[in-house]
C-alpha cells in the first residue's frame, strides 16, 4: 500500500465518523454525552407530552417555538432505569407531523412497549429540553372522547367543562381552540380545573399563545375544541375532541326573522349496519341552499326551544335520485333532537323537531313485503309492522333499476297501491308518476314514522312489473 493509499484509508473513515457523529443516529451517542457538548446545563424548557392511539402506536407531542430547530426525540434503553440519567438515553429517528396547524408538532412511535422518553431542539445557539415523558400505551392507554358539555356566555364566548371520567391522577388540563376547516389555531392554555371559557384567562395557570390574544369566534363557522388531561409524568389520560358552530338555532331564526317561516319534511333512522350510524333524512324543494342541521346535546331539553339547536357540520348526501337528501350522523351513546331548515328566495324552511333515537330504539331493516300483482302494472303492497308499534305514518318510494326517483306517498295504512291514491295522504311528487313499465325492474322502500319523526321501520324490495 502506498503512502498516499494509507492516508486515504485512515482519514475518510476519521471524517465519516466526524461528519455524523452529531447525527446520533448513524453513529449512536447518549443523550448525557450530547448533553455535555452542546449545554451549559442552563436549559430552556420544552413543553411536552405523549398519549397513546393504540397499544402500538404513540403520538409525542410538543411546542416548538418560533425558530427551533434541530428537534429530536430520546427514547431510555429501558423502563427499568433512572429516568433523570440521561446515559440510558438514545436518539431515536421519528416522523415528525404538524398539529393545529404547526402550532404544535407530534413524532409518531409504532412500538407496543413502554419507556421514558424526552424531547430537545435547538433555539437561539441554546439547547432546550422536555421534562422526562412516561409513557404507558400499554398499562394506561389514552381516553379518546367527544363528551363535553359546551354552553355559552354569550354567542362567541363558548365555555367548556368535561369530565376525568373517573380518572385520578390528572394534573393539568390542555385545551385548545382551533378552525375545523383548515386546523389554523387559535389558542392554546392550561387549567388545574375541568373548565375553560374562550376566552376568558381567569383560570388559565400558562398558554402558548406567545403574548398574542386570540381572535374573537366567527359566527356560523366550525371550529374544534381539544382537552388533553396531562398526568405529572406527562402521560395524556384523556382527550376529548368535539367540533361547535357560534350560533344556535333561534339566533338564526331571529337574524332571518323578515322571512317567511314554512314547515319542511325530515325525519331520522338508524342505519342498518350500525346504531351508531343514524341518517337524517329531508326533502329539498327545487331552489333550496343554505342547507343546515341543528341537534340539541340530548333528549332531555325541551325540543321546542329552538336556543337548545347547536349547528352541527355533517356530510349529507342524495338519496333516491335525489330526491331526498340525508345527513350522516355517528355517535353511539347520545340521543339528541335535530333539525334540518333550508332557504328558498325569501322563504325559511325548518323541520319539525326529530328524536333521534338509535340506542332506545335501533330502526328495524326488513324485506318482508306482500306484493299483489294480479291487475296488469299496478301492484299493490301490504306490510305489517316490526316489533316497535309506534307508527302513525308511512312513506312509500319507488325508484327504478338506476336509483331515479318515481313516486313518493303518505299512507296512515299499512298498503298502497301504485298509482292509486285513494288512501294517500300526501305526496313528494311534482307531476303525476310515470306508468311502470312491464317487465322493468324497480325498488320499493317504506318508511315507517312515528310521531316525533323516528323511523321505527325500515322495508326494501325490489320487483319486476308484471
Amino acid at each position: 500500500m502506498t503512502f498516499k493509499k494509507y492516508l486515504i484509508a485512515v482519514f475518510i473513515p476519521f471524517l465519516l465518523f466526524s461528519c455524523t457523529e452529531d447525527n446520533d443516529v448513524t453513529v449512536p451517542r447518549n443523550l448525557q454525552e450530547y448533553l455535555e457538548t452542546t449545554s451549559d446545563n442552563d436549559f430552556g424548557e420544552v413543553i411536552a407530552c405523549a398519549a397513546s392511539v393504540s397499544s402500538s402506536l404513540s403520538y409525542i407531542f410538543y411546542y416548538p417555538k418560533e425558530g427551533a430547530s434541530d428537534i429530536r426525540y430520546y427514547e431510555a434503553d429501558s423502563l427499568n432505569v433512572d429516568s433523570q440519567d440521561f446515559a440510558n438515553y438514545k436518539r431515536k429517528n421519528l416522523d415528525i407531523s404538524n398539529v393545529f396547524g404547526g402550532k404544535l408538532q407530534r413524532f409518531s412511535r409504532s412500538n407496543t412497549e413502554e419507556n421514558w422518553c424526552l424531547v430537545t431542539y435547538m433555539l437561539d445557539g441554546k439547547l432546550h429540553k422536555s421534562n422526562v415523558i412516561r409513557l404507558k400505551n400499554a398499562t394506561k392507554p389514552t381516553g379518546w372522547t367527544d363528551v363535553v358539555d359546551i354552553a355559552y356566555k354569550s354567542t362567541l364566548e363558548p365555555n367548556f367543562t368535561w369530565s376525568d371520567f373517573g380518572i385520578t391522577d390528572n394534573k393539568i388540563y390542555f385545551e385548545v381552540i382551533s378552525k375545523s376547516e383548515d386546523d389554523t389555531f387559535l389558542s392554546g392554555t392550561y387549567t388545574n380545573n375541568k373548565f375553560f371559557q374562550y376566552y376568558d384567562t381567569s383560570n388559565v395557570v400558562l398558554d402558548i399563545n406567545e403574548s398574542v390574544t386570540p381572535k374573537t369566534l366567527v359566527e356560523d363557522t366550525e371550529y374544534l375544541f381539544t382537552m388533553m388531561a396531562v398526568s405529572e409524568d406527562n402521560w395524556v389520560n384523556l382527550v376529548i375532541q368535539e367540533t361547535f358552530i357560534p350560533k344556535n338555532l333561534q339566533e338564526y331564526l331571529d337574524e332571518n326573522s323578515s322571512k317567511t317561516i314554512k314547515s319542511s319534511l325530515a325525519f331520522a333512522a338508524s342505519s342498518s349496519s350500525s346504531q351508531s350510524l343514524s341518517y337524517v333524512y329531508y326533502y329539498p324543494l327545487v331552489g333550496a341552499s343554505d342547507m343546515r342541521y341543528y341537534e340539541t346535546d340530548n333528549v332531555s331539553v325541551d325540543e321546542n326551544n329552538f336556543s337548545n339547536y347547536r349547528r352541527k357540520d355533517l356530510t349529507d348526501e342524495a338519496v333516491y335520485g335525489g330526491k331526498l337528501r340525508r345527513y350522516s350522523r355517528s355517535d353511539d351513546d347520545t340521543e339528541s333532537w335535530c333539525i334540518v331548515t333550508y332557504i328558498i328566495d325569501e322563504v325559511l324552511y325548518k323541520s319539525e323537531p326529530i328524536k333521534i333515537k338509535n340506542q332506545t330504539k335501533a330502526t328495524e331493516w326488513l324485506s318482508d313485503v306482500t306484493i299483489d300483482v294480479s291487475e296488469r302494472l299496478k301492484p299493490k303492497f301490504t306490510w305489517t309492522d316490526g316489533s316497535i308499534k309506534e307508527n302513525e305514518q308511512y312513506l312509500q318510494i319507488f325508484t327504478d333499476s338506476d336509483n331515479d326517483f318515481v313516486s313518493g306517498t303518505f299512507t296512515t295504512e299499512k298498503t298502497f297501491k301504485y298509482y292509486d291514491s285513494s288512501n294517500v295522504t300526501a305526496t313528494i311528487n311534482l307531476e303525476t308518476p310515470p306508468d311502470l313499465v312491464l317487465n322493468e325492474e324497480y325498488n320499493f322502500t317504506v318508511f315507517g314514522l312515528s310521531s316525533d319523526n323516528w323511523v321505527n321501520l325500515v322495508i326494501q324490495e325490489s320487483f319486476i312489473a308484471e
